[in-house]
């Protein structure tokens, strides 16, 4: 973000933090280098890192927007070095600020599947969209929808007359859609 905001996190918990001009320079100095390194091209909208259940979803939301998501386990800082963008993404899932604090959003997207799980089912909220018209789009919600509801990773099962919906709500930052 422009006012040195960064947030890091995953499914489960986002932290924010707040960057001095020169550490966001040299943020935004390498990520420029890398993006030149790619050519025309670009950067892929995804990349496989090899085996492994992780996913990684990397954004960035000034400037030139992009968003790659990697799959695969990323290789230890230890391990040899991988490409320049594979690289930066594994240097920034090691990275810690003193002003990192946990960062609650205001938006969830909300992603809906038609899908039995195992246990319960709650009722839909009446600040719930219609799920049935949510499958296979992502709908941004506000965080008041989510209140009750499992976020992050987790799978809540809501179930809307006889059909069974499996719904995950991902955190949204700031200028993310």
């Amino acid at each position: 973000m422009t006012d040195g905001s960064v947030f890091v996190g995953g499914r489960r918990e986002i932290l924010r933090g707040l960057l001095d001009r020169a550490e966001m320079q040299g943020v935004a100095t390498r990520l420029d280098m890398i993006l030149k390194s790619l050519g025309p091209a670009g950067p892929p909208s995804t990349l496989s890192l090899g085996d492994g259940p992780a996913l990684f979803r990397f954004s960035v939301l000034i400037g030139a927007r992009l968003q790659t998501v990697l799959t695969g386990s990323l290789p230890p800082e230890s391990a040899p070095a991988l490409e320049p963008l594979p690289e930066f993404i594994r240097s920034l899932a090691s990275f810690r600020h003193p002003s990192l604090r946990p960062f609650d959003p205001p938006q969830f997207a909300m992603i809906v599947r038609e899908k039995t799980l195992s246990g319960g089912c709650r009722p839909p909220g009446a600040l719930l969209p219609p799920l049935a018209q949510s499958i296979a789009n992502e709908v941004v919600v506000s965080e008041k929808v989510t209140r009750g509801l499992p976020t992050g990773a987790e799978m809540a099962q809501i179930c809307d007359g006889e059909k069974r919906y499996a719904v995950v709500f991902r955190p949204l930052i700031p200028g993310e859609r």
